[in-house]
């Protein structure tokens, strides 16, 4: 998992932003199923799994002052579940025009 990688990603192809590694904090953290928000990630997604998860997230604050989060869930699967907020709320369809 790289969020930091994801987030520079994104905002280039979604805002055309490149953002610097100097600008976005970082955080790994391990949880068990039972720690997950369920408004971040729905149980379905991590049901499955067995004895703590790894987590990476990177967050990055523009010049309006808008803060993006990603947040890097290991679920298993080739890719992570990602998890992004915009001023601390989730945006569900927040990847709906980036491939």
């Amino acid at each position: 998992m790289n969020a930091f990688k994801r987030l520079s990603e994104v905002m280039l192809e979604k805002y055309g932003i490149s953002v610097p590694l100097s600008e976005v904090g970082m955080e790994s953290v391990t949880l068990f199923k039972e720690e997950f928000d369920e408004n971040l990630v729905p149980a379905g997604i991590i049901d499955h799994l067995e004895g703590p998860i790894e987590t990476e997230s990177a967050s990055y604050t523009d010049e309006n002052s808008d803060e993006f989060l990603v947040i890097l869930v290991e679920t298993d699967s080739v890719d992570p579940y990602e998890v992004w907020l915009l001023n601390g709320e989730v945006q569900h369809d927040f990847l709906d025009t980036v491939e």
